[in-house]
């Protein structure tokens, strides 16, 4: 296996904090936890969505299917036309 790049470390670094977070919150008064959960799942869905057209857009400019994108998402090729420019 290849030595992992800065950015694929920083997506792993990123996903460790996010478990140590939950792990955290099994701590956290309910309410607490619930709205921090609520606002976690907000922000990541709005940074997720975004992202993900960006790289679908690239991916598209590279000349990339939309089946060959939707593999690589584990999606279905009718979900990225609908995210396609």
């Amino acid at each position: 296996m290849s030595d992992p790049t800065p950015w694929s470390a920083a997506v792993d670094r990123t996903a460790q904090h996010l478990t140590d977070l939950c792990d955290q919150l099994k701590d956290a008064p309910v309410h607490d936890r619930l709205h921090s959960l609520a606002t976690l799942n907000a922000a990541f869905a709005d940074l997720h969505h975004c992202a993900q057209r960006e790289a679908v857009a690239a991916a598209r400019s590279e000349g990339w299917t939309l089946r060959r994108i939707a593999a690589v998402l584990s999606c279905s090729h009718e979900h990225i036309r609908l995210l396609a420019p």
